[in-house]
């Protein structure tokens, strides 16, 4: 009872943090949120009870895919299809980074099935922290844009690659390879199938309303809603659904407004209370050999990042500077990474404590590190509006 009556407290006091830090550090407000999460988580704040936890990890996913139907929202098609050199580079980016962490896991002492878990993880980069510097910072420009557009593909291909890692534990465990691919192949379509089943009739609707912009964004909010019940009533992904929710109404010409971006008021608290119960879902590594795997893990992610935008840069479009800039926008790595590990228990997929211990370090690391170095990652491309009251 105590931990649901104090987070009322703690979110208000994690909102207080996160604009003092953003004011007056010029720090990005999530950071201030996941700390607030990590104090409180270790304070053992969480809810154990099994009816209240539940009722907490749909509020997370119900949060994320808002993130996650706006980054959708945000992604053109078309642009991928003329320049495929951005979509090779992101599904570059992303095989790269799964080889560097998978490499380094192995190397410090990781078995090979943990080490592909922790790599298929490290590939996402956090739409949540990512689209909230974005809009915070009112980012514009090609690297703004670049960015959005490959962690919406790391999110695609972290979610294969974890159904794979999964996949082929269920094949170690049941020895029936067709058995390991039409479940990861099936959970996939039917994600897919949950978002086009909302999305495909919501523009019809839409347009029968015609619906004001304050109608549009309470309708957008909804959907989400029904999408995250959909899938989790059948033990699916609803942050895919919710990604191919947003891209579906990005094709159907359907747009947020600027003024209607984190989804309003809503937007601005699910985000506070997202960051918070994440971040209080992830613990301290217990030793310092926890810690230094966290940090490896950590940098061979973002110099993997970089290094293949980088390199990619002037095939697709931009210059090398600009191509390691939208790598280091995609650092953020933290709420999408361990919701799709708690898919992963869902699964009966279960990590010992030292990998827990490796996710969670370099969850943390990250979680701090991230949003600065996307901020950073904007500013020094130029591509930030910020006002005073930002």
């Amino acid at each position: 009872m105590f931990s649901l009556v104090g987070w009322p407290a703690v979110l208000l006091a994690a909102w207080l943090a996160g604009e003092i830090a953003h004011r007056g550090l010029r720090v990005p407000r999530v950071c201030a949120y996941s700390l607030a999460g990590i104090v409180y988580g270790h304070w053992g704040g969480l809810p154990h009870d099994g009816d209240t936890r539940a009722a907490f990890t749909f509020l997370a996913n119900f949060s994320l895919g808002l993130f996650l139907f706006e980054l959708g929202h945000r992604i053109n098609l078309r642009w991928l299809v003329t320049n495929p050199w951005i979509t090779l580079s992101g599904i570059a980016e992303s095989l790269l980074t799964f080889v560097v962490v998978r490499a380094i896991a192995v190397a410090m002492g990781q078995p090979a099935d943990i080490a592909m878990v922790i790599a298929a993880l490290s590939v996402a980069s956090s739409p949540a922290a990512l689209v909230r510097v974005v809009n915070d910072l009112r980012g514009s420009g090609q690297v703004t844009e670049r960015a959005l557009h490959l962690c919406a593909i790391n999110c695609l291909i972290s979610v294969l690659l974890m159904k794979g890692a999964i996949g082929y534990w269920q094949l170690l465990a049941s020895g029936s390879l067709v058995s390991a691919m039409w479940n990861s192949a099936a959970i996939l379509a039917v994600s897919v199938g949950c978002g086009m089943l909302v999305g495909v009739p919501l523009p019809w609707l839409l347009r029968q309303l015609r619906a004001d912009e304050r109608g549009v964004t309470i309708v957008f909010a909804l959907a989400v809603m029904l999408v995250t019940v959909l899938t989790q009533g059948v033990n699916v992904s609803p942050l895919l659904a919710a990604l191919t929710l947003g891209v579906l109404m990005r094709r159907n010409r359907l747009v947020l407004t600027p003024a209607q971006r984190n989804f309003g008021v809503l937007g601005d608290l699910l985000t506070v209370f997202l960051f918070v119960y994440v971040a209080g879902m992830a613990v301290w590594p217990t030793s310092a050999v926890g810690l230094a795997l966290a940090v490896l893990l950590s940098l061979g992610r973002v110099a993997a990042k970089m290094t293949a935008t980088a390199v990619f840069a002037h095939v697709s479009g931009t210059s090398t500077r600009k191509g390691a800039l939208t790598g280091l926008a995609l650092a953020p790595l933290s709420t999408f990474a361990l919701l799709l590990l708690e898919y992963s228990r869902a699964a009966g997929f279960g990590l010992a404590d030292g990998a827990l211990a490796a996710i969670a370090g370099m969850v943390i690391v990250m979680e701090f590190l991230g949003p600065v170095f996307a901020q950073w990652a904007l500013v020094l491309a130029g591509e930030t509006q910020r006002t005073e009251d930002a």
